[in-house]
């Protein structure tokens, strides 16, 4: 069942109620669908979250809050995809407090496991003719990018 079908079942059964009690726990009930729509379609954050954990990337390494962080940079501000290592890769490192080829040799080795353990209908339904067939996986700056402009969509399909 859809959000919106929830939102229409809820709002059906909130006229019908008629003890106070029930009333107000579906006024409960509806409140947090709407908070769960919120969130899910306008935290870009959580967006990223979701699609790394469906691309089935290793959330237990480094290079985790490093894509995170990228991609929410790289949604501020666009240029940054073009300038991977002289303009994101140094201020990932300063925020973190470690070193840019550090971050960058991170975010290697999470596109490095996520295309060797995720699912590949997954990996090929998002990433599709993008990945070069020679080395089999996208660089950091295709994998960054193409994040990117998923959210992006999405985003723009939520508002």
């Amino acid at each position: 069942m859809s959000i919106l079908e929830m939102k229409v079942d809820a709002l059906l059964r909130l006229c019908a109620a008629e003890d106070p009690r029930e009333r107000q726990q579906i006024r409960q009930e509806l409140l947090g669908l709407m908070k769960e729509r919120w969130q899910s379609s306008a935290d870009p954050e959580y967006l990223i979250r979701q699609l790394l954990l469906e691309l089935g990337a290793p959330d237990h390494l480094i290079g985790h809050p490093y894509v995170i962080q990228a991609v929410m940079i790289c949604l501020n501000d666009r240029r940054f995809i073009d300038n991977m290592t002289f303009g994101l890769y140094p201020q990932l490192a300063a925020a973190f407090d470690t070193t840019a080829a550090r971050v960058e040799r991170a975010i290697r080795h999470l596109v490095e496991l996520t295309w060797t353990r995720g699912d590949l209908a997954v990996l090929d339904r998002y990433f599709g003719n993008t990945v070069s067939p020679d080395k089999g996986k996208p660089t950091n700056g295709e994998f960054i990018a193409r994040i990117t402009n998923i959210i992006k969509l999405r985003m723009q399909e939520a508002a």
